[in-house]
């Protein structure tokens, strides 16, 4: 059995893989198959570096600002509102309040007795102002008709000779008489004292009790 050896080892040596064909290790595979594994392998790794320098570039632009956080956000408010020229102002002619003060209550005056126009004082008083006025009309109803006799005349050129009177008078325990002092200047210069009292009723001088000085 010459040939056994050969035989067996002849049967156990592989078989060269048919044309078009690639031996894998144990398998074999179609030529096509392995251009197709190569393509997808040359594919997949240009993508992986495209999609890898994408990234790059995109972190790269991204700028947080100096102090690293994210930059501020914004909110758009919108345009400023401006006034409208074009509308008319209108002037506030509403009248301004005055302030209203409270009147003061005038103080009512009290009576006095020696500026009463109806006191016996104030009586006698506006006779000796009648005189000095010459005014003897007004004298003669304020008492002359009652103390000067009956003629109007006589009484009258009774004082031609008197220049003016100075009186000082004094209501008498407020009744009705007065007390009166009467310094007459005269035209020579002289001055006639009188002194006493004057009864004067219902505004005018009734009765005289004057003697001279």
């Amino acid at each position: 059995m010459p040939n056994d050896d050969g035989a067996r080892d002849h049967a156990y040596q592989p078989h060269s893989p048919t044309r078009g064909y690639v031996r894998v290790g144990p398998t074999v595979l179609p030529q096509w198959l392995l251009w197709l594994l190569a393509v997808l392998l040359v594919g997949g790794g240009i993508t992986a570096y495209v999609v890898i320098h994408s990234a790059d570039g995109a972190s790269q632009s991204i700028d947080f600002g100096p102090s690293g956080g994210p930059p501020p956000t914004t909110t758009d408010a919108g345009p400023t509102p401006t006034p409208d020229s074009d509308l008319p102002i209108t002037p506030d002619t509403s009248p301004t309040p005055t302030p209203t003060s409270t009147p003061t209550p005038t103080p009512t005056p009290t009576p006095n007795s020696d500026t009463d126009t109806d006191s016996p004082n104030a009586i006698v008083e506006k006779f000796y102002d009648a005189i000095n006025s010459r005014d003897f009309r007004t004298a003669w109803d304020l008492g002359g008709k009652n103390i000067g006799g009956d003629s109007y005349t006589d009484w009258v050129s009774g004082y031609d000779s008197t220049v003016h009177i100075d009186l000082s008078t004094e209501d008498s325990d407020g009744g009705d008489e007065v007390h009166t002092v009467v310094r007459a200047l005269q035209k020579d210069g002289s001055v006639k004292v009188f002194e006493g009292t004057y009864t004067v009723s219902d505004g005018a001088i009734v009765n005289a009790d004057m003697s001279a000085q």
